[in-house]
């Protein structure tokens, strides 16, 4: 893969997560989620079978950084294939579909590992969909 694809996966992301954050908070029921979720994470994007383009979130506070690379230490480690991810964070793709069905590299779709403390943050796991899925639109009559 090349930097200018690495470049542009990194702010096709960023501007995604970005987005969504802002989408968020316009919504009044989110806002006390969104500036209490605090954690750490790593994102593994599976580019090819074996290779693993990283990207960090940090969320504290209310305010989200997206950046290039692995954290140190960090709560949860999440796997995915870009695409797969793009289609679950605008809600063509649930969570138990992306947890039950498999990419074509033969990984779950989803997948997450232990942080680096060993524990594996059911609650951060749990709480990653409501921060991160877009809302369902209702639709007008």
């Amino acid at each position: 893969m090349e930097e200018s694809e690495k470049e542009n996966l990194y702010l096709t992301f960023k501007g995604a997560i970005a987005s969504i954050i802002q989408d968020k908070l316009k919504n009044p029921k989110n806002i006390k989620l969104i500036n209490e979720f605090n954690a750490k994470f790593n994102l593994g994007l599976q580019i090819e079978e074996d290779y693993y383009f990283w990207l960090n979130i940090i969320a504290e506070n209310g305010n989200y950084k997206l950046e290039r690379g692995k954290l140190e230490e960090f709560d949860l480690v999440v796997l995915v294939e870009p695409i797969d991810l793009l289609y679950w964070l605008n809600r063509q793709n649930s969570t138990v579909h992306m947890v039950t069905i498999k990419n074509k590299f033969g990984y779950k779709k989803f997948r997450f590992e232990k942080g680096s403390d060993g524990k594996r943050n059911l609650g951060i796991l749990l709480k990653l969909p409501k921060v991160l899925v877009l809302d369902k639109v209702k639709k007008q009559k």
